[in-house]
């Protein structure tokens, strides 16, 4: 599949040179060796073989610090390399019994960079005119002009000319088919990770589908992608189409709808296997197709019955061509993905079972984005919901108390055991303590973006203003020199540390708190210990202890969930709580 060959840059192509330059150096001074140790070889021109090998030896040398200091290499430089290492056996086998010559190896080194530069078609080019300049030489050496015949070495021997062409022949396709397979199960595993790479939780479902889907067509050459999502439990179906704009159009916009329950069975109608591919004549969607398929067990069907619906044609027609694959996540839902027009090339079989392979991987990370995005919400509501209730049982209690005490002075006729100063103060001070309430309420809901350079900071000024507001005495301990998180992580992190601190100020009755963030054993972790009343139960609990018992802070252990982190409560009833988060440092830079 040409589409999935590994994109060449400049700096691997550059690699790719010097890898080869060190071999060619190797390759020379191995040539030295190997006529030092035998001097019976070469037997003709022997001071002419040893002064070449020299010459390339130094020329070896000379490329590989030339490309140590180049910071890139070009392909026109690439296939200057190139015709010398070719022309440069040539040169040395002539001198030295031509086709019988020792140095036939280096014929060798050239197959095998074009093999590591390119891929089989250049490696048999290459291989073709090894075996042209090899023939040309016998035939030189042979029937040449008797001037050039006396003046060079060397025998036509037909069969092992014949012979040794055979060879660079056999040789230049094996090295270039390895090659070639090299190069496409690199290019498999990069479109893998590159489309992997796109389920990302910032762009959301909507745009991690069309990424996805755009990234699925452009691989399988098709016009449309269908992706049918269908819920086990509600039997809810949805569906996200794509098309394939023309040339010199901007990207279409990937489409989201619902299908009622009555179609289920234009979508998910019977196939021949859990990925397959039918063919129909051209312009003709009708009809028995040619189909190829792969069952759950990994065997391959040919020529299995498929029966497109008619509906599902008409709301998704295609001329040629449908590629299909289902698949399921858990036990909560099934899907199909359809690749409308795909275009597969000769090997359909490694091509459909690509397509397998990669659905399975990618759709995953897409279920993961669906999650992670629920959580979200979830923790949104859980958020939103608290506020409201903050705002309940805070602001909407006291402002009805001052309502009605400015009720009941205004109201008042006679001397009473309180005077109306007194009872203006008592207001004041409720507005004030409401007013403080708010400012960190809106604190809380106030965006917060951090980065790993600013947790600590913002950590310890954190603790610092609770401090002033509370009298609360407060310590930050932090002994990490460098902080290694993801954004996203740090961000939680002081809403974990922000929440942490307002139940304390509104619900403990703590004298003193200690936060503290450090790195042991490859965790990092977040504690939080006060020496207030605890939370209503007595031991350690995890958090999925808690979760079962339905205890802890709520919006915490949310936080927590989000980036992958393991929360531990230990509460003692009127001695105060501890709340210790872990996050694996592998987690937490991914």
């Amino acid at each position: 599949m040409e589409r999935l060959r590994p994109l060449t840059d400049a700096s691997e192509a550059h690699r790719a040179e010097q890898v080869l330059a060190v071999g060619r150096v190797f390759l020379a001074i191995g040539a030295l060796v190997a006529i030092y140790v035998d001097p019976s070889e070469p037997t003709h021109y022997a001071w002419l073989a040893y002064a070449s090998l020299v010459l390339y030896a130094l020329y070896s040398i000379a490329v590989l610090i030339s490309l140590r200091a180049r910071q890139d290499s070009s392909p026109h430089f690439s296939r200057v390399l190139h015709v010398v290492d070719l022309l440069w056996p040539t040169y040395i086998t002539t001198f030295t019994e031509g086709p019988n010559s020792p140095f036939f190896m280096f014929f060798f080194f050239v197959l095998l960079a074009a093999a590591y530069r390119w891929g089989l078609r250049e490696t048999l080019i290459t291989a073709a005119a090894a075996v042209t300049l090899f023939i040309v030489q016998a035939l030189l050496l042979s029937f040449g002009p008797s001037l050039i015949v006396g003046s060079l070495a060397g025998t036509l021997e037909l069969n092992r000319l014949i012979i040794r062409a055979v060879y660079l022949l056999m040789i230049g396709l094996l090295v270039g088919y390895l090659a070639e397979a090299e190069k496409q199960l690199r290019g498999e595993t990069a479109a893998v990770s590159r489309v992997m790479e796109m389920a990302q939780v910032e762009t959301g479902l909507r745009g991690t589908v069309q990424a996805v889907l755009e990234e699925f067509l452009h691989i399988f050459a098709a016009d449309q992608a269908l992706l049918v999502l269908q819920e086990i439990t509600s039997g809810n179906l949805y569906a996200w189409n794509l098309r394939n704009p023309p040339e010199n159009l901007a990207a279409s916009e990937v489409s989201s709808f619902e299908i009622p329950v009555s179609q289920e069975k234009l979508y998910f109608f019977p196939t021949p296997g859990e990925t397959w591919y039918a063919l129909w004549r051209p312009n003709k969607s009708v009809g028995s197709p040619q189909v190829i398929a792969r069952d759950s067990d990994g065997e391959w069907l040919r020529d299995a019955p498929l029966a497109v619906p008619e509906g599902f044609r008409n709301a998704h027609p295609f001329s040629h061509s449908l590629l299909g694959t289902g698949f399921h996540f858990r036990r909560e839902w099934l899907g199909r993905l359809y690749l409308l027009d795909a275009r597969l090339g000769p090997s359909r079989k490694e091509e459909l079972g690509f397509a397998h392979k990669l659905v399975r991987r990618v759709l995953p990370a897409v279920y993961n984005v669906y999650l992670l995005r629920r959580l979200r919400t979830r923790a949104g509501t859980i958020e939103r919901a608290r506020v409201a209730r903050e705002l309940h049982d805070g602001v909407m209690q006291s402002l009805s108390a001052a309502a009605m005490k400015l009720d009941l002075l205004r109201r008042q006729k006679s001397a009473s055991s309180s005077t109306p100063e007194e009872e203006l103060a008592a207001i004041q001070q409720l507005l004030r303590d409401e007013m403080a309430k708010l400012r960190e309420l809106m604190e809380q809901m106030r965006p917060l973006d951090l980065l790993p350079t600013q947790l600590v900071d913002y950590l310890s000024d954190l603790v610092e203003k609770f401090h002033r507001e509370t009298g609360v005495n407060s310590q930050f301990i932090c002994d990490a020199e460098e902080i290694a998180l993801r954004p996203r992580v740090c961000r939680e992190l002081g809403r974990i540390v922000q929440e942490a601190l307002m139940n304390v100020r509104r619900h403990s009755g703590a004298n003193n708190v200690v936060v503290s963030f450090t790195l042991r054993d490859g965790n990092w972790k977040l504690v939080i210990d006060d020496d207030g009343c605890g939370f209503p139960f007595t031991g350690l609990f995890t958090q999925a202890e808690l979760d079962a018992a339905r205890k802890g802070p709520l919006v915490i252990k949310e936080r927590v969930r989000a980036i992958q982190g393991e929360l531990s409560v230990e509460s003692a009833p009127g001695r105060g709580a501890r709340l210790e988060i872990l996050i694996p440092l592998a987690r937490s830079t991914r």
